[in-house]
């Protein structure tokens, strides 16, 4: 508890001292109020370092920190009032009428002078609040206590982060083995299906084995299509039918979770009728027989062939007796040598250096041990002991650490999963454990845990040069680090594939690691977080109390949202820092309450029948993250996207009728990511040129990423992307693009990525491309006859870069051919050992 209230307290410490906050308070006139109440904060915290030291001895510490925990809560949402009230002034004076400004002014809310009152009221009261915990305090023997907290490293080795599934499994090949040869075999009968069961404890690699054998190139040449759906809590017949038809059509079929079960019955026979297909329900739980039972006889029902099979994962034996296994594998703990070969992998950098190290060979062997043959454990704390270089006494730390004797079931592997908690800075602690806000089985963007992290304040800089993006991409790599959180090798669909930039990847979180992050995770009484998912409109209290504080609301996976109260918004203008409406296919229009969101940092609407937004939007002028998905409208000039002068990321995706975007995009300097996925009407990007050659002021962007594909009628990149001088990343795919800008600033760039741009006959001056690392082209003919290696006439212009790939669209199939072949033959070769061995038996 005490760590929880400490990391509340130093976010509270860290928005006090931003730039933006000291203005505001210098502005209220209660820079002193503010002043006096930090200094009162600081003490406390020193108080709590000691207090995490005694409270399992001392239980009245225990409700100490409660008290305190709600009264940070309260001085977060006075110093949220405090800058929201500076922001609406900003947003008056901008837009406001002489009528407007005049009633604000003589307003007992709005006034100045009574808003500075009465705020100076507050914080003195905060502050006698503070000074009355530190001496309650000192009555339970608490002193305080002042230690340098050891600074994140920002260079973290990427190395680390790669936790590439194919890389550090170990072991498991016997089992993997049995289930191919069960696979392969014919048994199923008429009116049956044969389903393989693989059952353990959590953390054991139930899902990494069933991964194993799904990946096997002999089960994709026997199974077509293979076909993956994760399960978990909600065993919802309907849904997981929508699921299957979405992945076995390859994304082709998308089915509305609104239609009808027997629309979607009709078309999963479409799509499955005739094939032998491998179904992999990963983590299942569902106890109930008819549900079972339903779902089989529906794809019974669809006419596939007899060899089709289903591989089951679950914790649960019973979910094995329901589902009638032909086969089961129960996984117990992995043996002491595959153990011992995974934790090598993970905790050291090279193979055989912990020969090297005999005194770490010997506690590393005994931390194994203590994980009892549980991969998770075992690849989680290898990842953590990583971090601790060669450092023999932080090794025996974790080797004799008490968390080991805490009362446990011979099954439970929280006790490690803790230590590598235990050992994450504080600041990211805090950011662990708000993961534990979504369900189970989320698939997380980074972009979106970033946004999500820095609407509760948990981002705060440290330099000033810093923004809230780079603290969020550290932290991610941390806890990737350390395989708190893990990356999905399959990337979303909804950003590129870019490089190792955190914001861009897909990440999961292992369902024990989430239990983890739910333990760690105190919640306040005020409810800060709303998640939902599928939930009927009618089930959300908008006019609730409990939304009166709330800093984000999320709302995704078929909202059957079809419109919002008018005013719902107004009562969270104070505080809502993100809103996501994701996939709510029936909304139509946007209540202009949302124009009142002046704290609003992160907007993302995904809204298929969206065609136009609210008049006001320009009035949300400190939002940073903006991500429009399906929604139809034309232009962006009707949103005055220039007006929004703190935006650092812009994201469209699948706006179908977007036709053009106006040139002041080209003048947000504040700009850092620019994004644009299959907008397949975009025809151009507006120059200033084009608006009559007015005046305008023209200033270096801060632009580091930009991303383009899908749209094939668009033939030019903007002009303005000459003035991106601090560019990294730049990646266009499927486009009508002919030639990149001229003067296209090239002494930043990292990555350069040009896929299917069939019209693109020639490459900028590459001559100044001194940081590019990667120049990757793909299917871009004229490209490919100028740069190719072997007869490419200008080849050498490009050489110098260390990781260069131009591949043509023949030399792609020539490639897959080759695999395919080699793979036969290896296949052969097996069959022939496999029918020698028989004959000799």
């Amino acid at each position: 508890m005490a760590d929880v209230v400490s990391g509340v307290a130093s976010t509270l410490l860290g928005n006090l001292a931003t730039k933006s906050f000291q203005e505001i308070a210098l502005a209220c006139g209660l820079k002193d109020d503010v002043k006096k109440f930090e200094s009162s904060l600081r003490i406390i915290k020193a108080y709590l370092i000691d207090a995490e030291n005694k409270q399992a001895k001392n239980h009245s510490i225990d409700e100490w920190l409660k008290q305190l925990r709600e009264a940070f809560d309260e001085a977060g949402d006075i110093l949220d009032e405090i800058e929201y009230e500076a922001k609406l002034n900003e947003v008056v004076k901008m837009y406001g009428s002489i009528c407007t400004k005049v009633r604000r002014f003589f307003s007992y809310t709005s006034n100045p002078l009574a808003f500075r009152i009465r705020m100076a009221h507050k914080i003195k009261d905060m502050k006698q609040k503070m000074d009355e915990k530190i001496r309650e305090g000192r009555d339970l023997g608490i002193v305080e206590q002042y230690v340098n907290t050891p600074t994140l490293e920002h260079n973290l080795p990427w190395r680390e982060t790669a936790s590439s599934l194919s890389s550090r499994v170990c072991g498991r090949l016997e089992e993997k083995e049995e289930i191919i040869k069960s696979l392969m075999t014919q048994k199923s009968e008429a009116n049956s299906i044969d389903v393989i069961s693989i059952v353990g404890i959590g953390g054991l690699g139930k899902t990494t084995l069933a991964q194993m054998v799904y990946n096997d190139i002999s089960v994709n040449e026997h199974f077509d299509p293979l076909i993956w759906v994760c399960v978990s809590d909600d065993f919802d017949v309907k849904k997981l039918i929508q699921r299957i038809i979405h992945v076995a059509s390859k994304g082709e079929n998308f089915v509305d979770a609104n239609s009808s079960l027997e629309y979607m019955i009709s078309l999963l026979k479409r799509t499955l009728c005739g094939k032998k297909f491998l179904l992999v329900l990963d983590d299942v739980w569902n106890e109930i027989h008819s549900k079972w039972n339903e779902l089989r006889n529906h794809l019974l029902g669809v006419g596939g062939d007899k060899g089709s099979k289903i591989i089951v994962t679950t914790r649960s034996r019973n979910v094995v007796d329901i589902v009638g296994s032909n086969l089961v594998i129960k996984l117990e703990g992995l043996p002491e040598n595959e153990c011992w070969r995974l934790f090598t992998k993970c905790a050291f950098q090279e193979e055989k250096e912990e020969e090297k190290y005999p005194r770490l060979k010997q506690i590393g062997e005994q931390i194994v041990k203590k994980c009892k043959g549980v991969p998770l454990a075992i690849t989680t704390l290898g990842c953590l002991l990583r971090s601790k270089s060669h450092d023999e006494n932080e090794w025996r730390k974790i080797r004799d650490s008490e968390v080991w004797n805490l009362n446990q079931e011979e099954s439970d592997i929280l006790p490690s999963l803790k230590l590598s908690y235990n050992h994450l800075p504080p600041e990211v602690k805090q950011c662990f454990s708000y993961c534990s806000c979504f369900p189970k089985d989320y698939e997380y963007d980074g972009i979106e845990l970033i946004m999500f992290w820095m609407a509760h304040g948990l981002l705060q800089p440290s330099r000033e040069e810093e923004d809230a993006e780079d603290i969020g991409e550290l932290y991610l790599k941390k806890l990737v680090s350390t395989s708190l959180l893990q990356i999905d090798e399959v990337y979303s669909f909804l950003f590129p594939k870019i490089g190792n930039l955190m914001a861009f990847k897909n990440l999961k979180m292992h369902d024990l690691v989430h239990d983890l992050a739910k333990l760690t995770m105190k919640e306040s009484s005020r409810t800060r977080t709303v998640v939902q998912e599928g939930q009927q409109e009618a089930s959300i209290e908008w006019t609730s109390e409990k939304f009166n504080y709330l800093r984000v609301l999320h709302l995704t996976k078929d909202m059957e949202l079809s419109s919002f109260p008018d005013d719902c918004f107004a009562t969270m203008k104070k505080h809502l820092r993100y809103l996501f409406l994701g996939n709510c296919p029936s909304l139509k229009k946007l209540p202009d309450s949302i124009c009142k969101l002046q704290s609003l940092q992160s907007l993302g609407l995904h809204c298929d029948s969206l065609q136009e937004l609210p008049k006001n939007m320009n009035k949300l002028i400190y939002l940073q993250y903006l991500l429009l998905m399906g929604i139809k409208i034309t232009s962006l000039s009707s949103m005055n996207i220039g007006r929004f002068q703190q935006l650092k990321f812009l994201y469209l995706f699948n706006c179908s009728r977007l036709v053009s975007v106006p040139s002041a995009v080209g003048r947000l300097t504040t700009l850092k990511k620019l994004v644009f996925l299959w907008c397949e009407e975009l025809v151009n990007f507006e120059d200033e040129e084009e608006e009559g050659k007015q005046h305008v002021q023209v200033n270096n962007l801060n632009l580091q990423l930009f991303s383009i594909a899908g749209s094939k009628k668009l033939n030019a990149l903007p002009k303005w992307l000459e003035r991106a001088t601090k560019l990294q990343y730049l990646s266009i795919s499927i486009t009508g693009i002919k030639s990149l800008p001229t003067r296209l600033s090239m002494t930043s760039l990292e990555q350069l990525y040009i896929d299917r741009c069939e019209e693109m006959s020639s490459l900028p001056n590459m001559d100044q491309t001194h940081h590019l690392q990667y120049l990757k082209i793909y299917y871009c003919p004229e490209l490919y006859e100028r740069y190719n290696e072997e007869t490419g006439p200008d080849w050498l212009k490009i050489a110098h870069i260390p990781q260069c790939e131009i591949i043509s669209l023949k030399e792609q199939i020539e490639k897959i051919i080759d695999m395919n072949r080699k793979s036969l033959i290896k296949l052969r070769n097996q069959a022939r050992v496999d029918t020698t061995t028989n004959s000799q038996s």
